[in-house]
């Protein structure tokens, strides 16, 4: 089916998501990533780096309820427009498994000769939730496995699509 003909039975859900960069502390006993990477809800962002920060400077740095992986509710038949931004010195995106979208203006990627939808900054996303499950989405601005990449940092979240209407 064309995107321009998907059926829209649902809603319209709007999410600001901020990439942020803040050590991310594992264990009680205080191992760590220096230069862990979150998704967050914009609302949100301040309130998660303060967080990180003070349990981090502790003598033994302890994790931060606030500091796990995002993960955002839709309805199917919903479509959720996602703004995504980030202030870190690096493109970044959210590229989503499994929704639907249009792969020239969603899909998180640089890939072949579609247009390049990671950002430096800001972009906006738009998913269809065609069914219930749950869809993973991450980063695919640098893609490395090693310490340069981001999704070994934590850039990484969840879709949860429930039934129409719950």
């Amino acid at each position: 089916m064309e995107l321009c003909q998907y059926p829209r039975t649902g809603k319209t859900r709007y999410y600001e998501i901020e990439a942020i960069e803040i050590p991310i502390v594992y264990n009680k006993y205080g191992d760590y990533d220096p230069n862990g990477l979150l998704y967050v809800l914009k609302k949100d962002a301040n309130r998660v780096r303060e967080c990180a920060k003070r349990c981090f400077t502790q003598e033994i740095p302890q994790p931060c309820e606030e500091v796990k992986p995002l993960v955002i509710r839709a309805n199917a038949g919903d479509t959720l427009v996602v703004t995504f931004s980030h202030s870190l010195n690096r493109s970044l995106s959210i590229h989503v498994q499994g929704l639907a979208y249009d792969v020239q203006t969603s899909d998180g990627a640089s890939v072949g000769r579609n247009r390049d939808t990671t950002t430096r900054n800001q972009i906006t996303y738009t998913w269809y939730a065609v069914q219930e499950g749950v869809y993973l989405f991450s980063d695919m601005g640098d893609t490395r496995s090693s310490e340069e990449g981001t999704n070994v940092h934590g850039l990484f979240g969840a879709v949860i699509v429930e039934a129409p209407a719950s």
